[in-house]
């Protein structure tokens, strides 16, 4: 064999060797986590929760980067626009299904430039009241609100979010009408229940806060949950039709390659076996925790993007 038939050989096998070192070594810089709502919501403890167990998982830093606006557009659209190298993921809840029905012109499509990677878990959602307003049951702010369309009023993180949807849905199950009063984060809306700015407010049990001014009048799920024993659910209070949770979930742009996607689902359905996880995320906030494909998620957010299109079709309340 010549020299000049050795060298390209070795060199082809350097080029070979290199190559499948470069594609193994993901990641090899930070990772980062956006979340498209404010620090302090359900959805940013989520993904501060996960990210440090997914940094230990990956070997590298896992960042989370709050990029509020929009109901979590502008980060759903950040990173749909982003390169699909698995450098910059997306933390996602169920506003990323509902925007497509309520924001007729994002600068995205969740289906066409966003991928599923990995699904985390669902908790409940809790409706409360502040106390001033003297209802003890949740028949009791039915019946107001039927003898008084729209002099209620209800706060939300922002039109097209998850309080906000969850609000509009029960009004359609219970034929009740009420004022929307959107706020940036979950946090103000939670804040202006609490100051009495706003009479009712449905959002995430975690980061939910005690108050003596707040009365929580049900909760979805099919049994009452342990870290609110004693408020009923939906079903139990007469609307066994409500029937809703919050969901949690990863995504990245749509072109990010199988290997990435499926190294990040395996890494993050590691992170929800760890015993610290299931005792954070499920013992202490009531979120069922989710492992399972990438496809699996994808075909549960696409489920949803039609549940939502059918709930707004033809309501020009929800229109943002």
């Amino acid at each position: 064999m010549s020299f000049h038939s050795v060298l390209t050989s070795l060199l082809a096998a350097a080029s070979l060797s290199f190559g499948g070192a470069a594609a193994a070594a993901y990641p090899d810089k930070p990772v980062t986590l956006v979340v498209g709502f404010s620090p302090g919501s359900s959805i940013d403890m989520v993904a501060r929760a996960v990210a440090q167990k997914l940094g230990d998982k990956l070997h590298q830093t896992v960042i989370v980067d709050n990029k509020a606006g929009a109901g979590g557009n502008v980060a759903a659209g950040q990173v749909a626009r982003a390169t699909p190298d698995g450098y910059q993921l997306l933390v996602v809840a169920n506003s990323i299904a509902m925007a497509p029905a309520v924001y007729p012109d994002l600068k995205f499509d969740t289906q066409r430039d966003l991928r599923a990677i990995a699904y985390v878990g669902v908790g409940p959602v809790i409706l409360k009241v502040h106390k001033d307003r003297g209802f003890h049951t949740l028949a009791d702010l039915v019946q107001y609100a039927k003898a008084n369309p729209g002099k209620l009023n209800y706060g939300s993180s922002g039109v097209g979010g998850t309080p906000h949807m969850a609000t509009v849905l029960f009004g359609k199950v219970a034929g009740i009408q009420m004022t929307h009063i959107p706020y940036k984060g979950g946090a103000d809306a939670l804040s202006a229940l609490l100051g009495g700015q706003v009479d009712v407010l449905i959002n995430p049990l975690l980061g939910d806060t005690a108050s003596d001014r707040i009365t929580a009048l049900a909760i979805t799920g099919a049994s009452r949950s342990a870290q609110a024993p004693g408020v009923p659910t939906f079903a139990e209070a007469g609307y066994p039709a409500y029937d809703i949770g919050v969901y949690y979930g990863i995504m990245g742009p749509a072109g990010l390659p199988d290997p990435v996607v499926r190294q990040l689902n395996a890494a993050v359905n590691e992170v929800l076996a760890d015993p610290a996880i299931v005792d954070s995320l499920t013992t202490r906030s009531g979120i069922v925790l989710k492992p399972g494909s990438a496809e699996q998620f994808q075909r549960f957010i696409d489920d949803d993007v039609a549940r939502w299109k059918d709930v707004v079709k033809n309501d020009k309340s929800i229109k943002n």
